[in-house]
């Protein structure tokens, strides 16, 4: 019997010819080795000569695979003899017309028994030897190669020549060799640096060898020793090519021996290869089978998982897996490891999944996905059992159906291994985040420039925002936030008390701020909801604002919108047309019914002094009550003095509601204040003015002071100093001989210091308050929210505390002019000590006058000589005196110019332009500019370097010029 084999070399371990390895090589002679071969060799050609030839062929064979001898069998025994009869049948299919026509021919050559059924019965044979299962296998595996056309030819052998003796000059049928083999052959698996792979035949009419087997009984007393099969084999795919023959001639049956029924017994071909079939599909569904458990994380008799690393790894007993099988699997075992890593970051009970609502909105989507790819997985084992279930029927029918494999499965896997890949890093960066956080993480996957990376995190950020759209819809249309978990960027502070609702109750967390959310539009959206809550609580209109039904539909339907880089979208215009329309209701209604520009006028006014008539007439009237001391006073008091200061005034024409905010108020005293440094003027304001203007009126009190301060200053030259001096000018003309020096110097100080006080007030309250109060009304008129008219009011306020110097960058200043209002201050104590002087020695004069007199009425004539010398001694002490008082004058002018020259410095050495026009008004006439050479110097460079003020200033920057230069 011959059979043909035409399947492809392919790259993996050969066997020892005749089952011996190397370790038995080492201990036997080479001679028997050649002895061995050459008894094989004879049983392969029976009687005929050619018997060195195939030796030769043989020991060709050897020397190009010599790592064959000892090496791992690439196919156990079951499995060389199902290639071995598949492939007999496949000849056997191809020849079916060659084969009728010898029968009608000849038919003593016809085919009795098929030369699958005799190749079963010489493998029983060989099976009832003394070989073990290893020597059968090694015996199998050379004869499969040595029959194997395909290496013959590569390696330029043609070993069936000397066998069959003869190459049949019939016309044969194309045929590929590996037609009758399953794609997933484990001839294709072996290893590369054991087998030469050859290049596919190009000729597709090559005769097919015929390797006769009659000699295989005498080449079964070889061995000795017998085992038992015991692994099983890959899975084999059967595919009949019915197109294709070959043609049989008396020739074939020729190298058959004589005696060859009286050594093979016939045994039934289609139960045992079915037998034979069924343990190589049951391997190779048990190998997938480990492979679909691996997917879902389940341990498996192949792949076991590391308890640390939580990695599959091969187990150890698994034997019968060669090295390819095991690679594959260990690949195929990566999906499951990622499967278990994202399954880890949607447990709870780890600690790894993220928090809150926007995080269970993220778990549910790595469920979902882990869902889809669940339902592939079931789908192969859907595959696999219908395999399964379809195997019996396949095999009867001769049809050979798609079958699942390790490669088929290696293939598919490559889409859902980078997809939970993906999903394991993005799961892993958000681990422990949640809201804002969470989604900023998410969103920075969108920038990947792999479409599949953005789709997937398009598809997980939809999911995570989900609860940040319904946070966002109730804060935008109800004012409302319901956010347990902390996740949403608009933050509500419980503990602030709804007068300070505008400024202080809700602010933005800026850690839960997503980074597609910009600054300007988490603004927009923190002040819509703001005002909804201020019109609801503070106002108590509850009106709903137009387009609310426009927003809830637009945030469902354009959802995606938000993650948008250029805020172009539908959603963002919904969102700053509900802004604007929010913000010009709340405006209508501060404008309109609350008179907010009314009060601010009234603030202006009283405040700051703006109402001068009002302002004169309550220091006037409140003049003997602040001399006393501070702890002397009484706010009710002061009240009522004040209320008799509006009705004497135009401010009583104001509005009365307006007035009924205005009162007066008593700060803290200290150790020897007296009523003019504690008494202030305070706006009282209700409602939703105070939520609005409440954090204001402390910046109110601040610029209060120093105006107070400076008009107290007026008051005191122009109301006491200078009216003291022409009320006391006429009684004291007779004592202008010895006062004409002291008052000529009194008057040149007090103009001075009613010049400097009164362009001070000029530059305050016009210049400073006055344009800023024009620019605010301006503002106020050109505002659409009510954003718009309190950041006006606070540049308002800011501008005039620079104005005023009282801001940090005029320390310098504000102490200068403490320092001239000491001045003033001294003044007016030294005027009313020297007036007290002067009009008790007018009133001793008058008395000596009057004794005098009085006396020459009595006809005395005179005085005595000792009042005379009294009087004189009075004179005395009182022109000693006046020159002490007239030094104290001096001194008092004295601080007082330099005072001003320094002020006068600071004024021109600061960058405001503004300041330095108003230096210059202080002294236009040059007076102290002739008094300072600072002051005469001009204003270059040098000179702002050498002053202290701009050394002080600017001594960074040069600091860092001379650094450069060195």
């Amino acid at each position: 019997m011959s059979f043909n084999v035409f399947t492809t070399p392919t790259v993996g371990t050969t066997t020892t010819t005749a089952g011996i390895n190397n370790a038995t090589i080492t201990r036997i002679n080479c001679k028997d080795i050649y002895d061995l071969l050459e008894r094989l060799c004879k049983s392969f050609v029976g009687a005929r000569n050619n018997c060195r030839d195939i030796l030769r062929h043989v020991t060709q064979y050897i020397s190009n695979c010599p790592s064959a001898l000892g090496s791992t069998l690439p196919y156990d025994e079951v499995s060389l003899v199902a290639k071995i009869a598949q492939h007999l049948n496949t000849t056997q299919s191809t020849s079916i017309v060659t084969a009728s026509v010898l029968l009608t021919t000849n038919p003593e050559n016809a085919l009795s028994q098929s030369r699958t059924t005799l190749f079963l019965n010489l493998h029983e044979q060989l099976k009832a030897s003394q070989l073990d299962s290893h020597q059968r296998c090694g015996l199998l595996t050379f004869l499969y190669y040595m029959a194997d056309a395909k290496y013959s030819s590569e390696n330029g052998h043609n070993i069936n020549c000397g066998i069959t003796g003869t190459i049949r000059n019939q016309n044969h049928l194309s045929y590929k060799p590996n037609a009758s083999l399953p794609p997933n052959n484990a001839m294709q698996l072996l290893k590369p640096h054991t087998l030469h792979k050859a290049s596919p035949i190009s000729n597709t009419n090559v005769a097919a060898p015929h390797l006769s087997l009659v000699g295989a009984t005498c080449a079964s007393n070889i061995y000795n020793t017998s085992a038992d099969v015991n692994h099983k084999i890959s899975l084999l795919r059967h595919k009949n090519s019915a197109s294709k023959s070959s043609c049989y001639t008396e020739s074939e049956s020729s190298i058959l021996p004589a005696n060859i029924n009286n050594h093979i017994t016939p045994l039934r071909s289609g139960p045992d290869m079915y037998k034979i079939l069924e343990a190589q599909n049951n391997l190779n569904d048990d190998i997938v089978q480990n492979v679909i458990y691996a997917f879902t994380g389940i341990h498996g008799k192949y792949l076991k998982k590391d308890i640390i690393s939580g990695k599959f790894k091969l187990e150890i007993k698994a034997k019968t897996l060669n090295v390819v099988q095991a690679g594959m699997l260990l690949r195929l075992a990566e999906l499951g490891y990622y499967h278990d890593l994202v399954q880890s970051y949607t447990d709870s009970k780890s600690g790894r999944c993220a928090l809150g609502l926007m995080g269970q909105g993220f778990v549910s989507a790595l469920k979902n996905e882990l869902t889809k790819y669940y339902g592939m997985v079931a789908m192969l084992q859907e595959q696999l059992n219908k395999q399964r279930q379809t195997e019996m029927f396949s095999y009867y029918s001769h049809t050979k159906p798609e079958r699942l494999s390790l490669m088929k499965i290696l293939v598919w896997s490559v889409d859902p291994l980078q997809r939970l890949q993906l999903l394991a890093n993005i799961a892993e960066a958000c681990q422990e985040k949640k809201g804002g956080a969470l989604a900023s993480t998410v969103h920075g996957f969108l920038n990947s420039g792999n479409p599949m990376v953005r789709n997937v995190a398009k598809e997980l950020l939809l999911a995570i925002c989900g609860p940040l759209y319904q946070m966002l819809t109730k804060w935008l249309l109800e004012g409302e936030i319901c956010d347990p978990h902390g996740e949403f960027f608009i933050e509500c502070l419980v503990e602030v008390g709804p007068d300070r609702l505008w400024y202080d109750k809700y602010r933005v967390r800026s850690t839960m701020l997503p980074n597609f959310v910009t600054t300007d539009l988490a603004h927009k959206i923190l002040v819509t909801g703001k005002s909804i809550n201020f019109l609801c609580e503070i106002c108590q209109d509850k009106q709903p604002i137009r387009g609310r039904d426009e927003l809830r539909h637009c945030i469902e339907e354009n959802a995606e919108h938000i993650f948008s880089c250029v805020a172009d979208t539908k959603l963002h215009s919904t969102i700053d047309s509900i802004y604007f329309n929010t913000s010009k209701h709340v405006l209508d209604i501060v404008m309109g019914p609350h008179k907010l520009l009314e009060h601010l006028q009234a603030m202006r006014r009283y405040l700051l002094l703006g109402q001068g008539d009002f302002i004169g007439i309550l220091m006037e009237n409140l003049k003997s009550e602040l001399d006393k001391p501070a702890k002397e006073l009484y706010s009710y008091d002061l009240s009522s003095i004040m209320d008799a200061a509006i009705r004497s005034t135009n401010a009583q024409y104001d509005d009365p509601e307006i007035l009924n905010h205005l009162d007066v108020r008593l700060m803290s005293p200290c150790d020897g204040d007296v009523g003019w440094d504690i008494l202030s003027l305070q706006y009282t304001l209700r409602g939703p003015l105070a939520t609005m203007l409440e954090p204001s009126m402390s910046i109110y009190q601040i610029l209060f002071k120093p105006l107070w301060r400076m008009k107290h200053m007026e008051f005191v030259l122009s109301s006491k100093i200078w009216k003291d001096q022409k009320c006391n000018a006429k009684p004291l003309r007779c004592m202008a001989a010895q006062l004409q020096k002291v008052l000529y110097r009194l008057h040149l100080f007090t103009s001075e210091m009613i010049h400097f006080i009164h362009q001070m007030q000029y530059y305050i309250l016009f210049e400073v308050i006055e344009c800023s109060w024009a620019q605010l009304q301006e503002k106020v008129q050109q505002a659409k929210a009510l954003d718009d008219i309190l950041n006006a009011h606070d540049e308002f306020l800011n501008g005039i505390k620079c104005g005023a110097f009282l801001d940090s960058n005029s320390g310098e200043l504000c102490r200068t002019m403490e320092t001239v209002y000491e001045g003033i201050i001294r003044l007016e104590v030294w005027q009313d000590k020297f007036y007290e002087l002067c009009f008790r020695e007018l009133t001793a004069r008058k008395k000596y006058e009057d004794e005098v007199r009085k006396s020459e009425k009595l006809g005395k004539y005179g005085v005595t000589t000792e009042k005379k010398f009294e009087r004189d001694q009075e004179f005395k002490i009182f022109e000693q005196t006046l020159v002490s008082y007239h030094k104290t004058l001096e001194n008092i002018g004295g601080d007082y110019e330099k005072a001003v020259r320094c002020f006068l410095l600071a004024l021109n050495s600061n960058n405001d332009h503004n300041l330095q026009l108003f230096g210059i008004r202080l002294d236009f006439n040059e007076y102290y500019k002739k008094r300072d050479q600072r002051l005469g110097v001009p204003l270059t460079f040098e000179h702002m370097r050498m002053s202290n003020v701009y050394f002080n200033n600017n001594k960074s920057l040069l600091g860092s010029r001379v650094s450069s230069i060195n």
